[in-house]
């Protein structure tokens, strides 16, 4: 999935047909810059400081820093659902604790003293001991009466106050996703593309399967299928079933994926190539296989889905009926149009489709999913009407009764609270911009909000559905973090911002707006006015955008530190403008299915309609409009320049610059095969326009990117240079798909302030 994540590494300037180098995420001059003396450079305001109170990339990176909530504040919470986990000083040393959410009365969860004793007497050196028990961040088994460490390339478990800790595994191989069974009585974990399980008893480890290796994963998911299928940074592969007898195991065979080569050139004399297998549109996919395996045993069985065609189906998430009847899979067409919901019998047999659904393009992974009633119904989160709600459904794919409707969207099911009969939510019912908390009875009688409308929340529910932890923002406020009674009443506050720090970093408040395209359709749009702003002049405008499907940049919560660098913008007299296209605008299917397999046009259209509203204010200025993103706002930023003249600057950030270079689940959910739709792929791609380039154009890349690969770049550069078309690429080494070490990053933004100030 494209992203702007930013990494590390040594900045190498490319100055393409004799100019001057760029440096850094956009940056803007003062709106009467022709009546300045000497403009400072990128380098200068990245370092200077400033006693005037203004903003400066340095003052904006300290005061990033400072607004930013401490990790780690609710960490969970005791199975009970009573207290929350946080770390805190116990005796002069930080502990793990479980802490009442009113009074804050804090008991550390084991006793660290018995812990490190029980480590030495498993074979861990005193010094191991010490330090690994006084770290504060363990894997708990489900009833949380064992812990889990993975130390020294081997795992330890603990089963809280015994004398002696459990070495599970004793060799040099890494142990990779250790999971506890529902009993805590068994470990699951990957090694070396294989399976095995092990008991807490001493015994050794044993293969569930032998035939991994480095071109077939068991267990373990490959690039593609964590990235755009289970999510980014989650490789697990295999699930225990609840009666802690079975497991449902995932098996990617790689052979027939095509494996590509990354160049790392900062080694001494030579290179290092990194190897990987990378699926780009229209390659074949990993063959996805599911195994129900006998944990005691080692008995397997694959799971029969014959009816779907190896080089058609995607496993796309995996589960267990409540009393381990079943294994459930979400199985999809390799293009995504449809998903099927199965249940599988472990004990063999032919498995049942519970359901299908579909909506009139693309359908994405469904993670609102939930049995109920031991298993004789469940919750389902569906877009089939244009906009995702919730839906009950008996076992048998019955539907019982819808649960929300209407023109907004459930975003995050967060569960049911079976003493209760309520359905747990976050949902934009109030404002598309933000989202709130709220609960319908499975009768679907009624909505009820839970605590304060406005902003964005991240909740943390108790398993008892008692309490809750709300991680909250705004636009203009980084927020806070406080604990919760169900019912909305707060109970203690964990963290705020500081207001004083929030208004030197804000000095102008942003604006939200309303934009209607030529269609009729309503855009969310979001302004940073200049300081000192006169409606009487005429302003730089400078455009962030994103523009990726179902990925709505004007939110109702904290901006970040890209939030910042706007603010500094603004301050030197620009116009910030961010508009969310219709398929970005998080305003259902029905909005965003208008850009299936034709990438970038209506986007660009609408990114024009919004910006001629600006323009009609009278006061933004037409002959000075830039635009800059990163990852699918660098394929917008380099689309917008070769398809329109709106535009006379562009910084592009990690572009894709032709869909055919980008990874298969991803680009043909949205685009279809390429081998069906050569036409959509021609129409959307830069490359292919590069002789239309209009304005000035800064690429930006990172040289080790195994997201969106180089290869985007280079071709789009050789494509403008055969086109006689001149512009500014600085990559950097090192890095991959964004730059956040902490020189780098700052090289990165002074850069951009560079060019944008020179350019716009």
């Amino acid at each position: 999935m494209l992203h702007s994540r930013l990494p590390l590494c040594v900045a190498l300037l490319f100055s393409v047909a004799c100019r001057a180098a760029p440096s850094a995420p956009a940056g803007a001059v003062d709106a009467g810059a022709a009546d300045a003396g000497k403009v400072a450079t990128g380098a200068d305001r990245a370092t200077a400081t400033s006693d005037d109170g203004k903003l400066t990339l340095e003052r904006c990176f300290a005061l990033s820093a400072k607004l930013r909530a401490p990790s780690g504040l609710v960490q969970g919470w005791t199975q009970d659902g009573a207290r929350y986990l946080t770390v805190k000083e116990v005796a002069g040393a930080k502990r793990l604790v479980a802490c009442d959410p009113k009074t804050g009365d804090a008991t550390p969860l084991f006793d660290a003293a018995a812990l490190e004793r029980a480590l030495v007497a498993a074979g861990a050196t005193p010094e191991q001991a010490q330090e690994w028990s006084s770290r504060t961040n363990f894997d708990f088994s489900p009833k949380q009466d064992a812990l889990l460490l993975q130390e020294a390339n081997d795992l330890w478990v603990w089963p809280l106050g015994a004398e002696v800790a459990v070495r599970a595994t004793h060799d040099d191989a890494e142990e990779q996703d250790p999971r506890f069974s529902p009993d805590a009585k068994s470990l699951a974990f990957v090694r070396d593309y294989n399976v095995f399980v092990v008991g807490l008893d001493g015994a050794p480890p044993r293969p569930l399967t032998t035939e991994g290796g480095a071109e077939r994963y068991i267990g373990r998911l490959d690039w593609v299928y964590q990235e755009e299928v289970y999510g980014r940074g989650n490789f697990n592969g295999l699930w225990w079933s609840p009666d802690s007898k079975s497991l449902a195991v995932l098996d990617l065979d790689e052979k027939p994926v095509p494996e590509i080569v990354i160049n790392d050139h900062r080694g001494v004399p030579h290179w290092k190539d990194e190897h990987w297998r990378y699926p780009k549109a229209g390659d074949p996919n990993p063959i996805a296989r599911l195994w129900v395996i006998d944990a005691a045993t080692g008995e397997r069985r694959e799971v029969d889905l014959s009816a779907y065609s190896e080089d058609d189906r995607l496993i796309v998430r995996v589960g267990w009926k409540p009393d381990s009847s079943a294994v459930t899979v979400q199985v999809q067409n390799r293009v995504q149009t449809w998903l099927d919901l199965l249940a599988a019998p472990t004990a063999g047999g032919a498995p049942k489709r519970i359901l299908r659904d579909a909506t009139s393009a693309w359908i994405e992974p469904v993670d609102g999913f939930e049995w109920l009633d031991e298993g004789r119904k469940f919750l389902w989160l569906s877009e089939r009407d244009g906009f995702k709600h919730l839906y009950l459904y008996d076992a048998s794919g019955t539907l019982d009764r819808r649960l929300t409707s209407g023109s907004w969207e459930v975003d995050e099911l967060l569960g049911c609270d079976p003493a209760t009969q309520r359905a747990y939510f976050l949902g934009d019912r109030d404002d598309v911009k933000g989202d709130g908390l709220f609960w319908i009875a499975l009768d679907g009688l009624g909505i009820t909000r839970i605590g304060s409308a406005g902003g964005q929340h991240v909740i943390s529910m108790s398993p008892s559905f008692t309490h809750y932890a709300d991680t909250r923002s705004s636009l203009g406020f980084p927020g806070s973090v406080t604990l919760n009674a169900i019912d909305g009443e707060q109970l203690s506050v964990l963290w705020k911002a500081d207001p004083k720090v929030v208004e030197q970093a804000v000095p102008s408040t942003p604006t939200f707006v309303k934009v209607t395209t030529r269609d009729g359709f309503e855009m969310e749009a979001l302004m940073i006015k200049p300081a000192n702003f006169d409606p009487r002049k005429k302003y730089p405008v400078l455009c962030h955008t994103y523009s990726g499907p179902h990925s709505p940049q004007v939110r109702d919560g904290w901006g970040g530190f890209n939030l910042l660098f706007h603010e500094l913008l603004a301050e030197q007299g620009y116009l910030i403008w961010i508009c969310d296209n219709r398929s970005a605008s998080g305003k259902g299917h029905a909005s965003a299915a208008g850009a299936w397999r034709n990438l970038g046009s209506q986007e660009l259209a609408d990114l024009e309609d919004g910006l001629a509203w600006l323009v009609a204010q009278g006061y933004a200025d037409p002959a000075r409009v830039g635009i800059w993103g990163w990852s699918y706002g660098g394929y917008m930023t380099s689309f917008a320049l070769t398809h329109s003249k709106s535009f006379k600057m562009g910084i592009a950030g990690a572009p894709v610059t032709d869909w055919r270079f980008y990874d298969s689940i991803y680009t043909e959910r949205y685009m279809d095969l390429p081998q069906v739709n050569a036409k959509g792929y021609d129409a959307s791609s830069v490359v292919k326009a590069a002789k239309d380039l209009s304005g000035e154009l800064l690429i930006i890349h990172g040289a080790i990117d195994e997201n969106v690969h180089m290869q985007n770049t280079l071709q789009l550069a050789e494509a403008l240079q055969k086109a006689g078309k001149q512009f500014r690429l600085m990559i950097y080494p090192g890095n991959r798909h964004g730059v956040s070490q902490p020189d780098q990053r700052k090289h990165l933004y002074a850069m951009m302030l560079d060019f944008i100030r020179e350019t716009l």
